[in-house]
């Protein structure tokens, strides 16, 4: 799931947990792209203490954390 936010591409992934479990890790990152086209990471983050059972509810958290980087950490416009 891939949004823009403030001026930022933000995602929020699913990563799948060890073989043989069931559960989803959120991961999300934060991308900002330059008037010339490319695309600059700024922060990639995946929460592996936070185990969730439906993929889709792990994408839509690492989302989240996303949104509070760019709204909270991110003071300037690159």
């Amino acid at each position: 799931m891939t949004q823009q936010h403030n001026g930022y591409w933000i995602s929020g992934t699913a990563v799948p947990g060890p073989p043989y479990t069931t559960y989803w890790n959120p991961s999300g990152d934060v991308s900002f792209q330059r008037t010339n086209g490319s695309v600059v990471e700024l922060v990639r983050f995946t929460l592996d203490s936070f185990e969730l059972a439906d993929d889709g509810v792990a994408e839509w958290f690492g989302l989240e954390p996303a949104r509070i980087v760019v709204d909270e950490c991110i003071k300037y416009r690159l």
